[in-house]
């Protein structure tokens, strides 16, 4: 489930810089960079695939699916996802809108001053309707994602009820209805997952990143020790041309 907000972070912040990246400035013409087309993608190859790394597991004791989808409707209330997804959008676009060049990366030319103008001042600039536009994109893609979340919230609370009716036998899951019903356990259960997208929770995830990857190196080198008294593994070698 965090990675999913994650991978969905990363793709609105990308999406939203690539959508407001300003035009290039006209002038003589450049070495012409060609773009390759991307193969087309084969959606159900793409899901046979995602049905061999996720197979189907038994259907559990229906007693316990039945506790176990009351709780799911308590913690994935009707319109989660899109309220999630349309908000996480909705914040980071406007944060990355409020950021300058140097903050997107770039690095100003020699002998000039670092770029201090916000994303969105560029943008403002060259388009009067620039504020209407955003706000009409806005809603369209927050009535998007409502159609979005009509598709995956069903889906959703199928799979958490079955896997919850796997993890917790029926006395947990009547314990855990029955906190679900209480005024706490209402705020707890409307809030559950739009925890995971929280500012505070996706910095915590996002910031331990570059430590992760420092660490990588070390397990590598564990891995290969780990590993050194196995034989090779044979590799396919050409053959030379008699």
């Amino acid at each position: 489930m965090r990675s999913i907000w994650i991978g969905a972070t990363l793709f609105a912040l990308a999406a939203t810089t690539a959508i407001a990246k300003p035009a290039p400035a006209k002038g003589p013409a450049k070495e012409q960079v060609v773009v390759k087309k991307a193969p087309d993608l084969d959606i159900g190859q793409m899901m046979a695939i995602f049905d061999k790394i996720f197979p189907a597991q038994p259907d559990p004791p229906a007693p316990r699916l039945a506790l176990s989808r009351t709780a799911v409707q308590s913690l994935f209330p009707d319109g989660t996802y899109a309220r999630m997804m349309g908000g996480m959008m909705h914040g980071i676009a406007d944060r990355v809108m409020g950021m300058t060049a140097a903050d997107l990366g770039a690095k100003p030319d020699k002998g000039r001053a670092a770029d201090t103008i916000t994303l969105k001042e560029k943008l403002a600039k060259d388009d009067p309707a620039f504020d209407e536009r955003m706000r009409i994109m806005e809603q369209v893609i927050g009535e998007e994602f409502a159609k979005m979340a009509a598709i995956v919230e069903p889906r959703m609370r199928d799979g958490l009820a079955r896997s919850m009716a796997r993890r917790f036998d029926e006395k947990q899951l009547a314990d855990l209805n029955a906190f679900l019903a209480t005024d706490s356990g209402k705020a707890f259960g409307s809030q559950s997952m739009a925890m995971y997208v929280d500012p505070d929770v996706m910095r915590a995830m996002i910031g331990s990143f570059p430590e992760m990857m420092k660490a990588m190196p070390d397990a590598m080198k564990r891995v290969e020790a780990a590993t050194a008294h196995l034989p090779k593994p044979k590799t396919d070698k050409a053959k030379p041309e008699s």
